[in-house]
């Protein structure tokens, strides 16, 4: 299907977004999220008419602010051309639960991929697990297929329940939060607690979970309001000299 730019200019605020959410894409991208054309962001339309969903056929890396489609929350495209995403259901369903929501991504991310394919739970093992530590990072294992279907979509809603991630058996991860720059440093961090907590299942040592308690309070100090800003900005200069390069 070819693509035809739109312009999201009705509301300036639209236009600010998805480009904030198109360098979202391209971070990740950075991190360690990508893999061809597959994964992507979208972004809760604030007028309530659906959500802002990366188009298809793009690499995380490849997205600027205009490669978006509008759809509504049955998959109706209301605004953009290009290729709409098979696994729109899994952002709409989520975004349906989940009010507190309004940025959804979805990735195969290597290390949180390999740890969704076991029959293990992601623990507060590190700081970039902290963040997940109130809720965890449930798994998702009714299927291995993609999520294409609305049963599907409200399903992993389900077992996502208030966390700000879930694993997908066999499949990839979602991560959602508030704005962009939550769901952003979700996604980064569940690939990073992953990747330090099968180093160290690898020793074959014991490695207590530390308690929940902990954690939480844990969580609460080291990543408040003003220090998510300031990660977000380090990501941003990073992907900046990356693209400079």
């Amino acid at each position: 299907m070819a693509y035809t730019p739109g312009q999201y200019q009705q509301d300036e605020s639209i236009a600010n977004v998805l480009d904030e959410t198109a360098r979202a894409h391209r971070i990740l991208e950075m991190e360690g999220h990508g893999d061809m054309s597959m994964g992507h962001l979208s972004f809760r339309d604030p007028f309530g008419r659906g959500l802002w969903l990366k188009r298809g056929n793009l690499a995380l890396s490849e997205v600027v602010g205009d490669d978006f489609i509008l759809i509504d929350f049955d998959g109706n495209v209301l605004e953009g051309t290009g290729l709409r995403h098979l696994e729109w259901p899994l952002h709409a369903e989520i975004m349906r639960a989940r009010p507190d929501v309004n940025v959804v991504g979805h990735s195969h991310s290597h290390a949180a991929t390999v740890l969704g394919a076991l029959d293990a739970e992601l623990g507060p093992y590190n700081n970039h697990g902290v963040w997940f530590a109130e809720h965890g990072v449930p798994r998702f294992s009714e299927t291995s297929h993609i999520i294409t279907t609305v049963p599907l979509g409200q399903a992993v809603a389900r077992t996502l329940g208030p966390a700000e991630a879930i694993m997908l058996r066999n499949h990839g991860v979602a991560f959602v939060g508030a704005n962009v720059i939550d769901a952003t440093l979700a996604g980064i961090f569940l690939e990073k607690a992953a990747r330090f907590q099968l180093d160290i299942m690898s020793t074959g040592a014991n490695f207590p979970l530390p308690s929940h308690e902990e954690t939480v309070e844990k969580k609460n100090r080291i990543y408040p309001d003003k220090a998510r800003r300031n990660y977000w900005m380090y990501f941003n200069r990073q992907l900046d000299q990356a693209e400079a390069q």
